[in-house]
């Protein structure tokens, strides 16, 4: 063989084999504890796991501190009953837009879905598709990134939180939404992040021939963000104030060691 043709195999089997030393999904030799997942998938449920606890944390301090409050929101009946205000020299604090975040669930939940077909696209070796999906499921959480920014601060199409009342320590009520929401809009960001890297490799054909494990591995981590976002939307913006005690604000503020007005 001449030192040209050599050089040609050398540069033919170079651009076909880039892959080589990457194990496809399934190629994993078998565990006993873990079965045949690879090391990523392994090391990414872990993370997950102990992300997981600390939502858990703060939705477990969200509920306690509730439920044990003579009042959880400003509203009119509780300003009247218990003398409260909102931040910022506002008389109440606002109630959260339902419907509008509502439409930011259903959004993140349909960017899951592109998620999926993103996935079984890089299964199908279809990198044209890959990278669609991917544009799609980032153009999904970057508008969730503008919706929680719209109902922080408002811009076009809402007035802000902060601006009808809502203001971080000023309340409970407050302090608990914008730090469950915004430690959970981090996790959107960095997922938009991650998603965009992995969007530029799918772009250079990283992940064809098989190679779809960071696919999975990215799938994995976006799902989970749109499930934790789900239980904090229910939690938070879903279940109904109780206003059983306004009624009994004289005698609940007594054994808080307070008095109306005070």
């Amino acid at each position: 063989m001449s030192t040209d043709a050599a050089t040609h195999d050398g540069h033919h089997g170079g651009h076909h084999d880039h892959h080589h030393h990457r194990v496809r999904p399934g190629e994993w030799p078998e565990e006993e504890l873990y079965a045949g997942a690879s090391a990523g998938k392994i090391g990414m449920w872990i993370f997950l796991l102990s992300d997981a606890l600390m939502f858990a944390g703060f939705l477990l301090a969200y509920i306690i501190l509730r439920y044990s409050m003579p009042y959880w929101q400003c509203t009119e009946l509780a300003a009247e009953a218990f003398r409260c205000t909102g931040g910022a020299g506002h008389a109440v604090e606002p109630t959260f837009g339902i419907e509008f975040t509502a439409g930011l669930t259903f959004l993140l939940i349909c960017s899951s879905v592109t998620m999926v077909l993103a996935f079984a696209a890089a299964q199908e070796d279809n990198r044209k598709e890959l990278v669609k999906f991917l544009n799609l499921t980032i153009l999904g959480g970057c508008l969730f990134l503008y919706g929680q920014y719209e109902e922080y601060f408002g811009l076009v199409l809402a007035h802000g939180l902060t601006n009808e009342g809502l203001i971080f320590g000023h309340s409970a009520y407050a302090s608990t939404f914008y730090l469950i929401t915004s430690f959970h809009g981090c996790h959107v960001l960095s997922g938009v992040i991650y998603l965009s890297v992995i969007r530029w490799r799918a772009g250079k054909g990283d992940f064809d021939g098989g190679h779809t494990s960071e696919v999975e591995l990215v799938g994995l981590f976006w799902h989970f963000v749109d499930l934790i976002w789900i239980i904090v939307f229910t939690l938070i913006y879903l279940f109904p104030e109780d206003t059983s005690l306004y009624g009994k604000a004289p005698e609940i503020l007594f054994y808080h060691g307070a008095t109306p007005g005070g």
